[in-house]
C-alpha cells in the first residue's frame, strides 16, 4: 500500500531557507562541469542547420536551467555534492538552518503527478516510480493539466512535508517513457538518482518537451497562457479541461461546450492551436484542440444538414483558401481541416425507411400539386389535417425504438422579407403542429429566414404547411381587398390590410392550436399512447448537437389595429381548412 506523508503546516521560513541554501549552493558547482554537461547534451543526430532559430534558443535555455540543477545534486568523484559543500562551509548554524541544509542534502529527483492543488499552494502529489503519495507545501505552479507529469527535486523536512525545490520539469509522452524505463529509475542512493535524471534532462534538452509558460518557459505578459494567448479564453479553458481527459473520452458537458464554441474564428483558432502545440511537443494540448475543432466542425455539418446556411463547411475551406493564398496561412491548416471535417457517406434507404420514404413523397407531391395553385385558408387547414393524420397513422404504426431511429433533419425557408410580416406570427403554431421546433436566422442585409428541425417526415408537412399559409394569406387578402370593408376604408386602406392579416394570423394560430389538442386526444383515446414525449427527447438531444444559442422572441402585444378589418382576418382565419384531396393510406 502506498505511504502516505503526513500534511502539517510548516513554518515559512523552511521553505525561504530552503530557496535560499539551493541558491547558495550553485556557487559550488565547477563552471567547467556545466559547461561539459551542455556540450555533452549538444545534439548528435542532427545538424545545426535543421535546427529552427527558436528550438535552439529552447534547447540553450533548458541546457542552462537543467545541467545547474542537475550539477548541484550530481554527487563527485568522491561522493560529496554542492549541498555537502555548502553545508560544511558554514559551520555552525541554527536548528532551522540545519534541518533546511539536511533536507536538501537528502532531496531526491522524483517522478510526480499531481492529484490535487489547493489555493495556497498545497499540492497533493503521486510518486509514480515509488508509489508514494506525498504533501507538498509552498508550491507555486501556473495551472497546467493535471495529467501532465513532472520532474522536480522534493525536499522532505522532519516533519514530513515536502518541497520543490529548483527546476520543474514538466514531461510529453516520449520524456515519460525515457523516465519510467531507465535503468536507474526508482533507484534510492544518490549516484543512481542523479543519473536518472540527468537521462531525463538529456532526453528533454535534446527533443524538446511540454512547454508551460511560468514553469520551464518564462511566464507570459499579462498573465496570459503563453503559446496560447491570442486564443478565446473560453476555447483555452475548454482546452485544458480536455487535455487533463489524457485520451478519456469528453463530456456531454464538454461537447456542448465545444458545439456552443463552433463560429468560424474560433473553429479557426482550433486549428491553429492544434498546430502550434503540437509544434511545442505539448501533444495533450494539441489532440485537445484537434478533438475541439473536430467537434466544431461537425456541429457545422449538422446545422447545415439542419437546414443552416450562415455558416458551411464549404465557406470555412473557402475562407482557408483564400487566407492561404492571401495572407500568408500555413498551407498545414487546410490539411489539418480535411481530416477532421466530417465526410458522411450517402444515406442508404433500408426496408424499414421505405415507408417513410414513401410518406416523405407523398407530402412532397402535394405540394407541388397545391401550392403553386393558390388557396384559401380553408383549404389549407383541410391540407393540414389531413396531413397531420397521415404522420400520426405512420408514428403509431412504429414502436417506440424505431420511432427513435429516425432521423432528425431541418428545412430552410427562405421568405424573402426583411421585416418581420404578420404570417410570422403562425411559424410558431406550425412547427407545434407537427412537432418541430423552429427557428429564425438572418444576415446583416439579408431576407428573413426560418428553420423547421424535427423529424424527416415531420419538417417536410411543416414546410408544405408554411407554404399553405403563405399562399391563403396571398388568396384572402386579395379577397378582403375587394370587399366592401376595405373600399369604406380609403385613406386608411394600409392599416386595413395589415390589421386583417394581423387577425389572419392569429385565427390561423388559434385554429391550428385548437386542431393539435384534438389530434392529441385522438391519438391518446385510440392507441393509448402519447409521440409527444417521445419526439420531444429525440429532438432535444438532437438540438443539443447544433450548439446554438437560441432565445425568445416575443411578439409585440397591444398592437393597434383597424378592429373591423382585424376582426374579418381573425374570422377568416377561424376557417382556415388544409387542401383537400389527401388520401390517408400509406
Amino acid at each position: 500500500m502506498p505511504a502516505t506523508a503526513r500534511t502539517m503546516s510548516s513554518s515559512s521560513g523552511i521553505h525561504a531557507r530552503l530557496d535560499k541554501f539551493f541558491t547558495a549552493a550553485l556557487d559550488f558547482v565547477a563552471p567547467d562541469r556545466a559547461d561539459a554537461l551542455m556540450r555533452k547534451w549538444a545534439p548528435r543526430e542532427q545538424p545545426h542547420s535543421s535546427i529552427t532559430d527558436d528550438r535552439m534558443m529552447a534547447m540553450m535555455a533548458d541546457a542552462i536551467l537543467l545541467s545547474a540543477d542537475l550539477l548541484v545534486s550530481q554527487p563527485s568523484a568522491s561522493g560529496s555534492t554542492a549541498f555537502d559543500r555548502l553545508t560544511r562551509s558554514r559551520g555552525k548554524v541554527s536548528s532551522i538552518d540545519a534541518a533546511a541544509l539536511a533536507a536538501l542534502a537528502k532531496a531526491r529527483f522524483r517522478l510526480l503527478r499531481i492529484q490535487k492543488t489547493e489555493a495556497d499552494g498545497r499540492l497533493t502529489v503521486h510518486d509514480i516510480l515509488a508509489g508514494e503519495t506525498l504533501a507538498i507545501e509552498g508550491a507555486d505552479l501556473p495551472p497546467f493539466p493535471l495529467e501532465i507529469p513532472i520532474v522536480a527535486r522534493v525536499a522532505v523536512t522532519g516533519d514530513r512535508c515536502g518541497y520543490l525545490i529548483g527546476a520543474v520539469t514538466p514531461l510529453d509522452q516520449d520524456a515519460l517513457a525515457v523516465a519510467q524505463s531507465h535503468a536507474a529509475a526508482g533507484g534510492k542512493g544518490s549516484f543512481a538518482n542523479a543519473r536518472w535524471a540527468e537521462a531525463v534532462y538529456t532526453h528533454v534538452v535534446r527533443h524538446g518537451t511540454v512547454e508551460i509558460p511560468g514553469l520551464n518557459r518564462p511566464p507570459a505578459d499579462g498573465n496570459e497562457p503563453g503559446l496560447y494567448e491570442e486564443i478565446d479564453e473560453a476555447l483555452y479553458a475548454l482546452a485544458q479541461d480536455w487535455a487533463a481527459l489524457a485520451g478519456k473520452p469528453p463530456s456531454q458537458e464538454l461537447m456542448l461546450r465545444a458545439r456552443r464554441l463552433a463560429d468560424q474564428t474560433r473553429i479557426f483558432d482550433a486549428l491553429d492551436a492544434a498546430l502550434t502545440a503540437r509544434d511545442a511537443k505539448d501533444e495533450l494540448m494539441a489532440d485537445a484542440f484537434e478533438c475541439i475543432a473536430a467537434a466544431q466542425l461537425e456541429t457545422v455539418w449538422l446545422r447545415e444538414r439542419g437546414g443552416s446556411v450562415g455558416l458551411t463547411l464549404d465557406i470555412i475551406a473557402r475562407t482557408l483558401d483564400e487566407a492561404i493564398a492571401t495572407r500568408g496561412w500555413p498551407s498545414r491548416i487546410r490539411l489539418l481541416f480535411d481530416r477532421l471535417r466530417p465526410r458522411p457517406g450517402n444515406r442508404q434507404t433500408s426496408n424499414s425507411d421505405l415507408p417513410l420514404d414513401r410518406l416523405v413523397q407523398r407530402i412532397q407531391g402535394l405540394r407541388a400539386k397545391t401550392v403553386a395553385q393558390g388557396c384559401t385558408e380553408q383549404e389549407a387547414m383541410a391540407a393540414a389535417e389531413k396531413v397531420a393524420e397521415l404522420l400520426d397513422r405512420y408514428g403509431l404504426s412504429l414502436n417506440e425504438l424505431e420511432l427513435q431511429a429516425q432521423p432528425c433533419e431541418g428545412i430552410g425557408i427562405q421568405t424573402n422579407r426583411r421585416r418581420i410580416a404578420p404570417i410570422d406570427e403562425c411559424i410558431p403554431a406550425i412547427a407545434a403542429f407537427f412537432d418541430c421546433r423552429v427557428w429564425s436566422e438572418r444576415a446583416q442585409g439579408a431576407p428573413l429566414r426560418y428553420i423547421f428541425f424535427g423529424l424527416r417526415s415531420d419538417v417536410t408537412a411543416a414546410q408544405y404547411l408554411y407554404e399553405m399559409v403563405e399562399r391563403a394569406f396571398d388568396t384572402e387578402t386579395a379577397v378582403f381587398r375587394r370587399s366592401d370593408l376595405y373600399e369604406e376604408m380609403k385613406g386608411d386602406r394600409r392599416s386595413a390590410t395589415n390589421s386583417f392579416q394581423i387577425g389572419l394570423s392569429r385565427g390561423i394560430s388559434a385554429k391550428l392550436g385548437a386542431m393539435r389538442a384534438a389530434r392529441d386526444e385522438t391519438i391518446r383515446s385510440a392507441s393509448g399512447r402519447d409521440l409527444v414525449p417521445v419526439k420531444s427527447a429525440m429532438i432535444e438531444e438532437e438540438m443539443s448537437k447544433l450548439g446554438l444559442h437560441l432565445s425568445q422572441r416575443s411578439h409585440a402585444t397591444g398592437k393597434r389595429v383597424i378592429r373591423d378589418a382585424y376582426t374579418a382576418g381573425q374570422e377568416a382565419g377561424e376557417k382556415f381548412e388544409f387542401a383537400p384531396g389527401i388520401t390517408t393510406t400509406v
